[in-house]
């Protein structure tokens, strides 16, 4: 990772912004259990059978089944023998596999639209694939971009859990040409044998409605820009075709900025307000600010009292300061050229306490080449 991708990602961990997204590969192996309690299962690729289908399949053949299990369980077992055995009446010697979730994935935020998470089944062998993705319904201006956007996907391993991402991806094209009502269904039609796979086409169906045009596009910068035009960062102004909103970078830049002046609680909001029977939307921009915050303490780790003190001077920012969410983002940027620290990397744990509005921040220093991780509290 270059030291520019390395500010950029540790600044969004920093402050709570990284998504994290489902993994799209599954295992072909159980996975370390982390827990003990219910989850939801689910199917990735059992092709024959809608999920509803399928589920009221093996609740007449599974006595007490309900829509949860428990990991590593008899009942997990119960599954996936009775999933063997539908597929081999229909003539299907199959390899099935168990996914079960990993803690991360119990934990991390989900994507928006990303299913929940569950225990998985999938069949792994033979392998079920994507032989054509099949684009309806797309207005001209959106098709042949949808056509190649998917178009990768063909001859790839078909899973229904990642019917979502199609969706999104469908849908974020629609709405970069001004669809923002658009809906897009997911399927596939019946699979079909090709030598030693299945193959199945998925069907992607637009229904894009109206295409929407800027209305107005208003900002309030908060305290810190009182009063201030901020038209000149607009990246759509009134009676453009509506994209994915009018603010381009301005709602990180602002972000920056409060962060700079110790508001590490800072929200930026827009306002969308749809004017359907027209097709128009208008924005507005608000800025939370939230508390501002100080230093608390700080605390630096495997460095000698004169690297110590060097890192302190670049820091710029003391104990009693208002801190400076983005003074560590500068650090990382100071290090490379300095004589002292050019050899050592850092992570950090900022523990915010919101109810006094203070930070503790740790730094933890290593030579170049180790692992550095951040630790939010």
């Amino acid at each position: 990772m270059n030291a520019s991708l390395k500010t950029a990602y540790c600044a969004l961990l920093f402050f709570g912004l990284i998504v994290a997204m489902p993994a799209r590969t599954e295992q072909t192996h159980h996975s370390a259990a982390p827990h003990s309690e219910h989850l939801p299962y689910a199917f990735s690729n059992f092709v024959w059978w809608s999920d509803g289908e399928l589920r009221g399949l093996l609740k007449n053949r599974i006595p007490g089944l309900g829509d949860e299990i428990t990991p590593y369980s008899p009942m997990e077992r119960r599954l996936y023998d009775t999933l063997t055995a539908l597929l081999k009446q229909k003539g299907i010697a199959a390899e099935i596999q168990i996914n079960e979730p990993s803690k991360f994935e119990l934990t991390a935020q989900r994507a928006p639209g990303a299913p929940p998470v569950a225990i998985v089944f999938g069949i792994l062998s033979p392998p079920i694939l994507i032989d054509k993705v099949i684009v309806s319904g797309a207005p001209e201006t959106v098709a042949a971009v949808l056509d190649e956007r998917f178009k990768p996907n063909e001859g790839r391993n078909y899973s229904g859990r990642l019917d979502w991402s199609f969706r999104s991806d469908a849908q974020d094209e629609l709405e970069s040409k001004g669809y923002l009502d658009s809906q897009i269904e997911i399927a596939h039609d019946s699979p079909r044998r090709s030598g030693d796979s299945y193959k199945v086409n998925l069907l992607v169906t637009v229904m894009s409605g109206p295409q929407y045009r800027v209305g107005t596009v208003t900002a309030d910068g908060g305290p810190l820009l009182k009063g201030k035009d901020l038209s000149s960062y607009f990246a759509e102004s009134p009676g453009d075709i509506a994209g994915h909103g009018p603010f381009g970078r301005l709602a990180g830049q602002l972000n920056a900025l409060y962060w700079h002046y110790g508001y590490a609680d800072v929200e930026i909001n827009d306002h969308p307000v749809f004017d359907r029977p027209n097709a128009k939307v208008s924005y507005h921009l608000e800025v939370v600010p939230g508390p501002i915050y100080h230093l608390q303490s700080l605390t630096i780790h495997n460095l000698t009292p004169e690297q110590a003190q060097r890192v302190r001077e670049l820091l710029g920012m003391e104990v009693g300061d208002v801190f400076d969410g983005m003074a560590i983002n500068t650090l990382y940027h100071k290090l490379p050229s300095d004589d002292l620290l050019k050899a050592y990397e850092f992570s950090f744990s900022p523990a915010k306490d919101r109810a006094a509005a203070q930070v503790d921040l740790t730094l933890d220093f290593e030579k170049t080449g180790g692992k550095a991780s951040v630790t939010v509290q």
